[in-house]
């Protein structure tokens, strides 16, 4: 070795504890201020038990902190709590949730300093992963902790958070097949996916109906994000936090009494029920960002539930505009406020009014137009494109990464290219104050979501290729982070696209998700034996003909042969590509490639092989029963796949797959092929 830089070094760690505030065991502690609220000391918590896993000694999390001049303060708070320990010194902050880390070395002490509650959160969060190596997915990852004696801290580190450009956040888990069932197995599944949002710095969940009967209490879920100190928002179908569909509930529960016909002629009963709904949310001091709605009982129209409901789209427009300035002033009233978030979904036939001109949300400065991707595929609709935008409004975005019948499931499609695509377009439009993206079981999408948590922090200077790299650093090292962000790209650019994109600038509009495959099997396996070039037809209640499956031709047989013939050698030869990085990633980091990426490949490569195969067999197109034989290995490969990534935590995670439902379709390919023998 070179002597003098030998020399050099030897003095530069030497120096090293004078030039910063060293964190080793038994020398620093937590310290969260009296009064402070419940969800800043279950991350200060949170922190102390990182620092065990990487330094092999947990702190202690007091109330005050030491005067000693050996201990380190790390003292989490909001500035509001400040007061509660005399002679803190605090440095300026941003507006709502900005947050700011510095050191304070004459008094040894290390401020994660939040401009209120989740500010302080986020300040704990961010410490840790910027000195203890602690990423955001780290439950999700299988991440391994890298041991630390100690921790250097420089003197006069200060970084400043300012507010993000969107102000809530939101993620809404939807089609929970999978992780509703993983949630029950242990609290660490129900409730640290929650502290990963807090992580990525998000702050805001949506959800279907959560009031209860009968004592004005909260569901579950809602008693969680409050815990976690996050906003409760609702499901488009959802006005004031429940739906029609507890309907009866209300009456039979809370009033003992059998239910009033749903008429719009009983307009005191709605009034009843939906003021029993806002007293539950302002009863249990819920964070929540208010939605008004009216709809069915479940994902519909409210004509199909209401037997006087008009027939025109005017008139029934009418009827929701008087509905929802109803919901606005009962929230204005429980609240005190004149001029409260709320929010108004413009979803399906809402969206369609809209567009119409018949549709006037309540005039108000912090009402949130929230416009809906399009359904089944994923891009501003006509309502947004086409709306006059002349008079100032705030928006709010809800976008699909997954979708219950067509769309993305057990394994991701959009790509975070298509959801900054979307973003940009609506960011043109006017000031965005509220986003959600459909996150259905969450495990499938944590990278797009991921993506979507950095772009609505700081939307302006947000790029795609620039996180994707970042996002690869953190998870799989920095000397592998190009090339496998390539992989990324080529594995959502591996999908079939059924038609050419119509909207402007988004390369990647109509794309044929793995639940679109599972619908090929679920319509022509009944009509196996009776061939006919265009067996698929539209899915429920679809408003628009063809947009289930988005095909171009009358043959929609050869049509998604030809489309698998594509997709399938694309889809194998990126598995090939990551079964070789696999080999080159570092050990403690292939399991989570393999489940974010390696295993969707797999995953795809065969169910695209296997739908082309059943198709031809179904046209008869040479032999029959060996293209079934062929789709049969090719499903169970695919299952095997996802059934690889089966591991710790996640060791049962698709034995309750029920959208998709592979089990049954291999069931019925078995029970064809017997019929053949």
């Amino acid at each position: 070795m070179n002597l003098k830089k030998y020399t050099l070094l030897s003095l530069l760690l030497a120096a090293l504890p004078a030039m910063s505030l060293t964190l080793e065991r038994s020398n620093f502690k937590i310290v969260v201020p009296p009064g402070s609220p419940d969800p800043v000391k279950i991350a200060a918590n949170s922190l102390a038990r990182d620092f065990g896993k990487v330094m092999h000694w947990i702190p202690d999390v007091d109330s005050v902190p030491a005067k000693d001049s050996k201990t380190v303060n790390i003292i989490a708070l909001d500035a509001s709590h400040a007061g509660n320990i005399d002679g803190l010194k605090l440095k300026s902050l941003d507006g709502f949730e900005s947050y700011r880390i510095y050191t304070d070395e004459k008094n040894r002490n290390i401020y994660l300093l939040g401009k209120d509650m989740r500010g302080a959160i986020y300040a704990t969060y961010s410490f840790s992963e910027d000195f203890l190596g602690v990423p955001p997915l780290w439950y999700f990852c299988d991440w391994t902790p890298e041991f630390k004696p100690e921790l250097h801290v420089a003197k006069g580190y200060d970084k400043l958070v300012k507010s993000p450009e969107v102000r809530f956040r939101a993620w809404f888990p939807n089609d929970e097949d999978l992780v509703n069932p993983w949630r029950k197995k242990s609290w660490q599944n129900d409730e640290l996916w929650l502290e990963a949002m807090l992580r990525l710095k998000l702050n805001t969940v949506e959800y279907g109906p959560t009031v209860t009967y009968p004592d004005h209490k909260m569901d579950h879920n809602a008693d969680l994000l409050k815990k976690y100190g996050l906003v409760l928002t609702s499901h488009h179908m959802v006005g004031l936090n429940n739906g029609f569909s507890n309907w009866e509930n209300y009456w039979e529960k809370v009033r003992g009494m059998k239910a009033p016909e749903l008429l719009l002629s009983n307009l005191d009963a709605i009034k009843e029920f939906w003021t029993y709904n806002v007293e539950t949310v302002m009863q249990n001091e819920q964070e929540n960002l208010w939605q008004i709605a009216f709809r069915g009982r479940r994902d519909e129209p409210f004509w199909s539930v209401f037997a006087d409901a008009p027939q025109t789209d005017k008139e029934r427009a009418e009827v929701i505009n008087k509905m929802v300035r109803i919901q606005y002033d009962m929230i204005k009233d429980a609240t005190g406020e004149d001029d409260p978030f709320v929010r108004m979904t413009f979803y399906d036939e809402l969206s369609d009014l809209l567009a119409k001109g018949y549709l006037e949300p309540p005039a108000a400065s912090n009402m949130l137009w929230t416009f809906v991707a399009g359904r089944r595929d994923h891009y501003p609709y006509d309502d947004l494109v086409n709306y006059d935008f002349s008079k100032p409004m705030l928006l709010g975005y809800y976008m699909n990464l997954q979708f219950t019948s067509t769309g993305a499931h057990l394994a991701p499609a959009e790509s975070p290219w298509k959801m900054e695509q979307n973003y940009r377009y609506v960011t043109s439009r006017g000031p965005l104050t509220f986003s959600v993206v459909n996150a259905g079981n969450i495990r499938e999408f944590v990278m797009e979501m991921s993506a979507n948590a950095d772009m609505m922090w700081d939307t302006k200077s947000y790029d795609t290729d620039r996180f994707l790299k970042k996002f690869c650093a953190q998870y799989y090292g920095e000397d592998l982070a190009d090339e496998i962000a390539g992989l990324y790209r080529d594995y959502y650019y591996a999908y079939w696209l059924q038609r050419p994109s119509e909207f402007p600038g988004m390369d990647r509009q109509f794309i044929f998700q793995d639940l679109r495959h599972a619908q090929v099997f679920n319509q022509v396996l009944p009509q196996f034996d009776t061939y006919r070039p265009n067996p698929l037809s539209d899915i429920g209640f679809e408003r628009i003909k063809g947009r289930s499956f988005r095909l171009t031709t009358d043959n929609h047989v050869d049509e998604i042969i030809a489309g698998m013939e594509q997709s399938s050698p694309r889809f194998s030869a990126v598995a090939a590509r990551c079964d070789e990085m696999m080999k080159r990633i570092p050990k403690d980091r292939q399991q989570f490639f393999y489940d974010n990426l390696a295993g969707y490949a797999h995953y795809m490569a065969a169910l695209s092989g296997s739908v082309g195969h059943f198709l031809k067999a179904y046209k008869g197109d040479g032999d029959r029963k060996q293209h079934l034989v062929e789709s049969h290995c090719q499903l169970k490969d695919a299952q095997k796949a996802l059934k690889s990534s089966q591991h710790g935590v996640f060791d049962t995670w698709y034995d309750t797959d029920r959208l998709f439902n592979i089990d049954s379709k291999i069931a019925a390919l078995e029970s064809l092929i017997d019929r053949i023998d």
